[in-house]
């Protein structure tokens, strides 16, 4: 049974993490290379890190570093091949449609992954919860509703809304496999080994894409770099790892509705550093989104 101070610290972890990914959605906007790409850098440069932490880890709990075994394998390609459709198509949806648009459709995995462990997975969800996945997201759907539609209506705007549809799916494929490979293994070690399986994937495609598309595969600039960087260190690294440890101890469904704050951390970032204006509909939202949680959490501590 988990302990009410070990689910807390799984909550704020998962808190931190939500915010830490809406807050580096900004990074995107400097980045100068493809989709695929920016997806595949994202996590390659977060290997070597997750490497280093995975060994002093398992050095400092005097265990010996061994090999998954085929079952966590099964469950790490999984979660490595959910997150590279994630990446790809999130990076996809923002060059094709408005970032309101792909946010919140990214955001709707809030809704498939208790829906998907509801019907396949015999997990119960209470009134409570539901009361509060929908408070999520309605204030999810307010944060961002400023620049839903804002984009064009060409079939490249509907495209994007599309990808920003298979962004949610897969990320829902994503949360759920890491809930399981977070079972038996740890966040050191779920992070590294999905993370791999990830940029091995992704790699290729890069490659296709740059061939086939004319898609840049290295950043052009000191900036694009940077931005990269900033993703893996911070998104990937601090943001996705945070995420992983949490839903080590939380129901894949909760850490669900706790990353509807990533909107939050989107907004936060755009009123500091791109002076853009909100008003007192944008502090309903993030109150309707704590509110939200806030049921949700006591209703899986209950």
């Amino acid at each position: 049974m988990t302990s009410p101070k070990t689910t807390s610290l799984s909550v704020l972890a998962v808190v931190l993490g939500a915010l830490i990914l809406g807050a580096t959605t900004a990074a995107l906007r400097e980045i100068d290379v493809g989709s695929t790409a920016a997806g595949f850098w994202r996590v390659a440069l977060a290997l070597p890190v997750l490497l280093v932490i995975a060994a002093l880890g398992a050095n400092s709990e005097n265990r010996l570093t061994s090999l998954p075994s085929r079952p966590q394998w099964r469950l790490l390609l999984i979660a490595g091949a959910c997150f590279a459709g994630d990446l790809v198509f999130w990076h996809l949806s923002l060059v094709n449609t408005s970032l309101g648009n792909a946010t919140f459709l990214a955001t709707l995995s809030s809704l498939w992954v208790p829906l998907v462990a509801f019907c396949f997975l015999q997990q119960t969800l209470s009134k409570r919860f539901a009361l509060g996945l929908i408070c999520a997201l309605s204030g999810s759907g307010i944060l961002v509703s400023a620049h839903i539609g804002t984009g064009s209506s060409s079939p490249s705007s509907w495209l994007g809304d599309v990808y920003g549809l298979l962004t949610g799916f897969f990320f829902t494929g994503y949360i759920l496999a890491v809930g399981y490979c977070r079972e038996s293994l740890t966040t050191a070690d779920t992070m590294l080994y999905s993370s791999g399986l990830c940029a091995v994937l992704l790699l290729p495609l890069a490659i296709a894409a740059q061939v086939f598309v004319g898609e840049a595969l290295l950043p052009s600039s000191a900036t694009g770099w940077l931005s990269v960087l900033a993703l893996a260190l911070l998104a990937h690294l601090a943001g996705q790892g945070l995420v992983a440890f949490g839903v080590g101890q939380l129901s894949a469904s909760l850490a669900a509705v706790i990353l509807c704050l990533e909107g939050v951390g989107a907004m936060t970032v755009g009123a500091l550093f791109y002076a853009e204006t909100r008003d007192a509909w944008d502090l309903g939202a993030v109150v309707l989104i704590v509110a939200g949680i806030a049921l949700a959490q006591r209703d899986a501590a209950g």
